[in-house]
């Protein structure tokens, strides 16, 4: 953008009015006081629930849909701030876990009937290869997406967490919940198909 651009005039205030309220109220005491979250950026539960009609558990789906929403205010963090270091890369790691959790709490759902009430994320995910619900491709981003999650175990991880984090890894859990979003749909729509 040229420079002098409306938008980046208005960001460039923006930033420096919230940091002279940061500061004011640092030195009065760290009064209370809210900013007004900007609207039309997160997208409703209503919407989630439309993107995601074949869950069949109604509890599961409206939590799914909220689960969502968060992912949506992450994303605008992550958009929409110069958030760096440690922060960023504890919101991206928190989005991922969160979109693994999604993912899982889909399959779950999916494999009703086919697997066992105890079978795990992983011998899900086979499953569905079997049943052709995914490719095998689909699956080997879903057990990564599961072993990123896993990272939400403080006491299981070997290193520190440092450096670890980037914005592709959560782009690429997003992609990996809407392909296994889409596939589950299709295959509920050839399934039911007379």
């Amino acid at each position: 953008m040229p420079p002098g651009d409306p938008i980046d005039v208005l960001v460039a205030r923006i930033g420096t009015d919230l940091q002279r309220l940061e500061d004011h109220l640092k030195t009065s005491g760290d009064k209370r006081c809210k900013v007004r979250f900007p609207r039309g950026f997160l997208r409703k539960a209503q919407h989630f629930r439309a993107r995601y009609w074949f869950i069949r558990d109604a509890n599961l789906k409206r939590n799914v849909a909220y689960s969502l929403i968060l992912s949506d205010f992450y994303r605008w963090v992550l958009n929409r701030t110069d958030l760096w270091g440690t922060p960023r890369e504890m919101i991206i790691k928190e989005a991922i876990c969160l979109v693994g959790a999604v993912a899982e709490s889909i399959t779950k759902d999916a494999m009703k009937g086919h697997c066992g009430k105890h079978t795990g994320y992983k011998p899900r995910n086979a499953k569905m290869v079997e049943l052709g619900i995914i490719t095998a491709d689909l699956q080997a981003q879903l057990d990564a997406l599961w072993d990123w999650r896993n990272n939400e175990h403080l006491f299981m991880l070997a290193e520190w967490e440092y450096g670890k984090y980037e914005l592709k890894h959560y782009n690429a859990a997003i992609i990996t919940v809407r392909a296994l979003r889409d596939s589950i749909e299709k295959w509920v729509i050839t399934k039911d198909a007379p």
